[in-house]
């Protein structure tokens, strides 16, 4: 297999505060790869500079055998219209219907008649579950449907790489398992590569082929979920348990405070 996303050395600080370094991750053909960590260590920064919305300071990403820094306006375009990006909270247009969010790029970046538009936004929404559902506003959508008509949107152009930031934040454990299986089921019908930031760890292990951890802007392991479970790593153990006594924070937590004192 070849690598289809390769990330070398990259390295990115925003003034004083280092938030990636020295990241190197490759991702193979049709792999979905998961990455976890705690909050603000760089995870969304390192999707966006995939994405080629940043720059790294140093080090690079190269998309299917293109180096993107470096790449002119129009050549990094032709390769964002290979990546499907899924964002946190869906970021649909509210004022548009699920048809006009799906059908958008159909519509601004391609010569497809209207009824080839209306076939492929019904063929998408078919595929994460909400067929029928065009007709409706983002005001009308539970978090969970928001979220899935994001995933149509991101695959109506058919990429070869999905991103996905946080797809499961906010949503209930039901919705969260309903979403880690559409992700699943796009992988296999779509064979796409995909990279999901996600904090959840039973979603994690559901839909990764490897999975990642990043701590203080660096990639501690990068590995099977069976592999990864058993590292013996202080971070990653912590993390696994959920545990706020460990080396993971870099502030000490609060001392454990007694039933006694938990009742004053």
């Amino acid at each position: 297999m070849s690598s289809v996303i390769e990330v070398a050395n990259v390295s990115k600080a925003f003034g004083p505060k280092v938030v990636l370094k020295n990241v190197n991750i490759q991702v193979e053909q049709g792999e979905s790869l998961v990455i976890m960590g705690g909050s603000g260590t760089g995870k969304t920064v390192l999707l966006r500079i995939i994405m080629g919305l940043l720059t790294p300071d140093s080090g690079h990403v190269t998309i299917d055998g293109k180096t993107i820094q470096g790449l002119s306006i129009p050549e990094l375009f032709e390769v964002r219209k290979q990546i499907g990006m899924c964002f946190q909270m869906a970021a649909l247009f509210d004022s548009m219907s699920v048809f006009e969010n799906v059908g958008f790029a159909l519509k601004r970046h391609t010569k497809m008649t209207k009824k080839e538009i209306a076939l492929r936004v019904d063929e998408c929404l078919a595929m994460v579950g909400l067929k029928g559902s065009d007709k409706l506003k983002p005001a009308e959508l539970s978090g969970g449907m928001k979220r899935r008509v994001g995933f149509a949107r991101a695959i109506a152009l058919k990429p070869k790489i999905l991103l996905f930031d946080e797809p499961t934040t906010g949503l209930d454990p039901v919705m969260t398992d309903v979403i880690g299986r559409i992700i699943l089921d796009l992988k296999h019908e779509l064979g796409v590569t995909s990279i999901t930031i996600t904090h959840d760890l039973k979603s994690a292990f559901m839909i990764a082929d490897r999975v990642a951890l990043i701590f203080q802007g660096e990639c501690l392991a990068i590995e099977r979920p069976e592999a990864f479970k058993l590292n013996p790593n202080p971070v990653i153990q912590q993390f696994l348990r959920g545990d706020a006594d460990g080396p993971f924070l870099q502030d000490p937590p609060p001392p454990k405070r007694t039933p006694q004192e938990a009742n004053v």
